[in-house]
């Protein structure tokens, strides 16, 4: 399978549906403001002519791909120390953390039901309303086993590593939006997608993060002029971070139904 020809396909598809990019621009500059005025602290990135990526972008996708030292308001782990609101654990945290959670995991399901509806029918502010409270359940369930990772790390620093284990989920999300099956079958089908297709998702992510990482060139021109830079540069981020989280969906729709036809075939015989 040509990644980048299949790549290049989803521009149309995002130009249809361009106000999506709003979303992560409004979730990067609203955390970053809220994190400036709460901890009284102006963010200057650190430049880095080039750092290469491998793996795919977050959906919806953010600056902290790019810029590794970019703040997060609640919770980040970086160089050994805890930095954000939630520091410890205790009732007040948890009930923020859980808060969080229910927001995000809505804005996650709207916003890859949209991209995964672009290009294939009409789609309308309203649609990413209806298909993100139709997918939110599943979407909840999958951020909660994802934080159970920051849980581990406030306990003890050294179970942050926990956190690569989620690797195995990295395809569950767009199972959820693809496969009409129920949750415990979306969680088979994305892990399992994972491990068919190994070759094909180093190629992916090698290929994607390639990509980004030649944007990030750019980011480190950008983010010389201040305030004004990191938001054109996360609408950057946010536009081709679409168009690449719509490949990847693509593409595990392409393979799973053709990987799915073979065993329907196999089975007949």
């Amino acid at each position: 399978m040509a990644i980048t020809e299949k790549l290049g396909e989803q521009f149309n598809a995002i130009h249809k549906v361009i106000w999506i990019i709003l979303l992560p621009v409004i979730l990067d500059i609203g955390e970053l403001y809220l994190y400036e005025r709460i901890f009284h602290w102006e963010y200057m990135p650190v430049i880095k002519q080039f750092s290469l990526k491998l793996g795919f972008i977050s959906a919806p996708p953010s600056l902290r791909y790019i810029l590794e030292d970019f703040p997060s308001l609640i919770f980040q782990y970086n160089t050994g120390t805890f930095r954000g609101v939630i520091t410890q654990i205790n009732l007040a945290n948890m009930l923020l953390l859980l808060s969080v959670v229910l927001v995000t995991s809505f804005l996650d399901s709207g916003y890859l039901a949209v991209i995964s509806q672009a290009g294939r029918k009409r789609v309308t502010c309203k649609d990413f309303f209806i298909e993100g409270n139709r997918l939110w359940f599943k979407f909840f369930i999958l951020a909660l086993l994802k934080v159970i990772p920051i849980l581990l790390a406030l306990i003890k620093k050294e179970l942050a590593y926990f956190s690569l284990v989620t690797v195995v989920f990295v395809y569950v999300q767009y199972s959820i939006v693809v496969d009409n099956v129920s949750l415990k079958d979306n969680f088979k089908l994305g892990i399992s997608f994972l491990f068919n297709n190994l070759g094909l998702s180093f190629r992916m992510g090698f290929s994607f993060g390639f990509l980004f990482s030649l944007v990030g060139i750019c980011m480190c021109f950008l983010t010389r002029a201040g305030f004004n830079g990191i938001v054109l540069g996360s609408m950057i981020t946010g536009y081709f971070g679409a168009v690449m989280n719509k490949a990847v969906l693509e593409i595990y729709r392409e393979v799973s139904e053709k990987q799915s036809k073979m065993v329907q075939e196999i089975s007949v015989i």
